[in-house]
């Protein structure tokens, strides 16, 4: 349990930090510019996280290979791995970079974006996805750390960019008079900073972990072991993500002081839930080590202990959030309208979010004991059909605001409740397999 905690704390800030990034435009251009700025790019966040998810799973997927040589020892597969990312997230980076900068449009226009925003936010969405390749960048690397053990680096890293990302978003609004290209500029660049850091760390990293020239190159067998863990969590991401593109979609159709309160509410909810990740991304790393290390007793001790942990994390925070959402917006935004839309969020979306980071403990435990396939099944079922169905029946019968977000706690609760069936079966053939090792 102490290991978990003090592995997952850095992760925790490291994530919070990188939702300041979003905040801090969102803030900014709600005081310095306007609603409808907020609008803007609170309208694409759904979309981009559809286009990053399948790539970023391809993350995890280095984080379980890395984290599985380590405990097993095989420090060959660990330096083919770690130098493989580098590769595959430039890559990865340029396609993603290619359909974000030439189906910007499109997609909002899919989305039913408002016609008043959907200008600004196409050049927002643009300027983002140039900076994909830095994006994937940082994110395979801090993997690769958070593999072996090192979780405060990545939140070193991350918290300089979050200062100059603070910093550059003042000076491109108030000095150069941008708005959102210069939130979106501002973003880019402190993510290339962060990015930069985690290389040179690796690059002078002692051991298994460094990355040399020598392995900047492809791997079959430790590509075939990262797309088996990662390309069905970047699937069940994508999914999952294309659920809030329908959320989206529908708050789209209820106006545009609808989006922005929702734009509001989504920023404050990223803390909750990016607190509860850190403990999944470490839940992760942990299970991974163990089962290379055939260790039965501390795969099931380290679940256990990190969804009760996740549990009383979600609760606490949910409900602080929820409690300050109201006097915290009354300082960024005007808009009464706005600010009972945010707060109608949060009360049905977030205080139950504590189901959400059970379901992830669940699901990234399945998928750190090679049970990928089962959390995209689960996951597609429980998550995206139920959130599909219900968005195209009860919400399509009704058109309610705060309909639309009580398609989130019933489906975290129907696929929490299958993942860990899923995962009880798993225990007791890992129990089996394992016995006369332990």
């Amino acid at each position: 349990f102490k290991q978990i905690i003090l592995f997952s704390l850095p992760i925790i800030f490291s994530n919070v930090i990188q939702s300041l990034y979003s905040t801090a435009d969102i803030t900014m251009l709600g005081v310095l510019v306007g609603d409808d700025a907020v609008a803007s790019v609170g309208s694409t966040s759904a979309l981009v996280n559809l286009m990053i998810s399948m790539f970023l799973g391809l993350s995890v997927g280095v984080n379980v290979v890395v984290s599985k040589c380590l405990g097993a020892n095989d420090s060959e597969g660990a330096r083919k791995t770690v130098g493989m990312s580098v590769v595959l997230s430039f890559i990865f980076g340029c396609i993603l970079m290619a359909i974000g900068w030439f189906g910007a449009r499109f997609f909002l226009t899919l989305m039913k974006s408002d016609q008043a925003l959907i200008d600004s936010a196409v050049i927002y969405l643009r300027i983002y996805f140039l900076g994909s390749p830095i994006l994937m960048l940082y994110n395979f690397l801090s993997a690769v750390m958070r593999a072996a053990g090192d979780s405060k680096r990545p939140l070193i890293f991350i918290l300089i960019g979050g200062v100059v990302n603070v910093i550059l978003n003042a000076l491109f609004i108030t000095v150069f008079d941008m708005t959102v290209e210069g939130v979106a500029i501002a973003t880019v660049v402190s993510n290339g900073i962060s990015a930069l850091l985690c290389a040179i760390t690796l690059i002078k990293a002692k051991g298994v972990v460094n990355l040399s020239v020598k392995y900047l190159k492809f791997f079959k067998k430790e590509f075939i072991e990262i797309v088996k863990v990662g390309v069905p969590v970047g699937v069940q991401s994508s999914l999952l993500t294309f659920s809030n593109v329908l959320i989206q979609s529908s708050v789209n159709l209820c106006g545009k002081s609808a989006v922005s309160g929702s734009s509001y509410a989504y920023q404050i909810e990223m803390y909750v839930y990016r607190a509860m990740h850190g403990i999944s991304l470490a839940t992760t790393s942990v299970v991974s080590q163990n089962n290379g290390a055939k260790n039965y007793q501390r795969i099931k001790t380290a679940v256990l202990y990190s969804a009760l942990t996740v549990s009383v994390l979600g609760i606490s925070l949910s409900v602080i959030a929820t409690a300050l959402c109201k006097p915290i917006l009354t300082l960024v935004s005007g808009d009464s309208a706005v600010i009972d839309y945010a707060v109608t969020r949060m009360l049905v979306a977030c205080l139950p979010y504590f189901l959400c980071g059970v379901m992830e403990i669940l699901s990234y435990s399945l998928r750190a004991l090679g049970k990928s396939m089962e959390s995209v099944v689960i996951c597609l079922f429980g998550s995206f059909v139920i959130i599909t169905v219900w968005i195209t029946t009860v919400f399509k019968l009704y058109q309610k605001y705060a309909l639309i977000f009580f398609a989130y706690p019933v489906s975290w609760l129907v696929t929490s409740a299958l993942l860990l069936v899923v995962l009880l079966l798993t225990f007791k053939t890992l129990k089996e397999k394992y016995k006369n090792i332990d």
